[in-house]
């Protein structure tokens, strides 16, 4: 039976022994399946025969950085746009410039 995020949350409170399926931890976490599935393969898993408490799975994700959902964004160095100071635009989206050949007409005689 497929319970919505509140009626999880009702029966989270409720019932301390029950325990959660990976589409009902992901459901009531917030968080995608994958990120759940991927924490449940971990060796050290909080996951017990599939199934897992919701604070289980919260206070490992909090002691595991590499799946912490809230990470800060550090751009790549070649994906900050530098301005040039001497046109004000930046490389990144300045038009490129692009050099016309010119070809003869080939006339046939």
């Amino acid at each position: 039976m497929q319970h919505d995020q509140k009626q999880l949350h009702q029966i989270a409170q409720d019932y301390l022994c029950h325990m959660f399926t990976v589409e009902e931890i992901a459901l009531l976490c917030n968080v995608s399946r994958d990120v759940v599935s991927k924490a449940r393969g971990a060796a050290d898993s909080p996951f017990f025969m599939n199934k897992c408490r919701p604070e289980w799975f919260l206070e490992w994700m909090r002691l595991h950085p590499n799946f912490q959902l809230t990470k800060e964004y550090v751009p790549s160095p070649d994906r900050i746009p530098a301005k040039n100071p001497a046109k004000g635009i930046s490389p990144v989206t300045a038009p490129k410039r692009i050099k016309k050949l010119r070809t003869k007409s080939l006339a046939v005689a």
